[in-house]
């Protein structure tokens, strides 16, 4: 009895005469790649129907299960001349049992933008630091620039700035950090609120105790020239250290006209020392 072929769907590899798989539509198959060579293959499907009338569809093409390859120094149609570096890399073959990402990275060198880049941020960085580290003269007494240890020493003292100088500086920060919004920037205070430190007799005396008090301990109540000034002023004690209380004094008593003895840190110490024994 002849064999029905009517209805058959054959599927043949490349050029061999015998199809791999025969079978009636529809039909799902696997085909097994790793029995081929790298390279281009050709799938033909050739269908015959009840008549006997056939169809015929040829599919190309291409395996790759050995290692990849990657050319570096070399491209597809390239024209070249004299010595050409290249660069090969094979890695990852789909019959390897186990796949080393290491392989697959291709050494290269650093590309000429990212030195580019590179070099802009340097120099950049260099020039901002220059820039913050010479500060200008206006710019020095400023609380950016004027930073203090707890003890009320310098951080960081300007830039070919003399200590005279630098510690006029932290007096004049202190006050406007501290002492301003009441008092004012020029010393003058604010009628029947805060009274003028500007001619003010506590701070012109030469005694400066009775100054360095308030600084330390506050007030509250005080009448000067027939003025009443009922305002609390409150205590910087525990805020301040003695060099900062100092720096704060000495900035009163020689500003806006004023122009009385200085004090130490030791003189506030000593005030200090006195009113915590009582």
């Amino acid at each position: 009895m002849a064999e029905d072929n009517s209805n058959l769907i054959h599927v043949y590899l490349d050029d061999q005469e015998e199809p791999i798989v025969s079978y009636r539509p529809p039909v799902r198959f696997e085909l097994d790649t790793t029995q081929l060579e790298d390279g281009p293959h050709k799938l033909k499907v050739v269908a015959t129907d009840a008549t006997g009338h056939k169809g015929v569809r040829e599919i190309p093409f291409e395996v790759r299960n050995g290692p990849g390859i990657d050319v570096e120094g070399l491209q597809d149609n390239d024209t070249l001349d004299g010595k050409v570096p290249i660069l090969l890399n094979a890695y990852g073959g789909a019959k390897e049992p186990f796949w080393e990402p290491a392989r697959a990275e291709t050494p290269a060198p650093v590309p000429t933008w990212a030195w580019v880049l590179l070099l802009v941020v340097v120099a950049w960085s260099t020039f901002y630091i220059a820039q913050q580290w010479n500060v200008p003269e206006e710019f020095a007494a400023t609380p950016t620039y004027s930073r203090y240890s707890g003890q009320g020493q310098v951080s960081r003292q300007t830039a070919g700035q003399p200590a005279s100088s630098s510690k006029a500086n932290i007096g004049a920060t202190l006050y406007r950090t501290s002492c301003a919004s009441c008092h004012q920037g020029n010393g003058e205070g604010v009628p029947g609120a805060f009274p003028p430190l500007a001619g003010d007799p506590v701070v012109t005396a030469e005694d400066p105790t009775r100054h360095i008090e308030i600084v330390l301990f506050g007030m509250q109540g005080k009448t000067i020239e027939g003025v009443e000034y009922s305002a609390a002023m409150p205590p910087f004690s525990e805020q301040l250290s003695d060099q900062e209380v100092a720096a704060i004094v000495n900035h009163e008593r020689t500003s806006w006209g004023n122009d009385a003895p200085t004090v130490t840190a030791e003189q506030v110490q000593n005030v200090r020392a006195k009113e915590t024994s009582n």
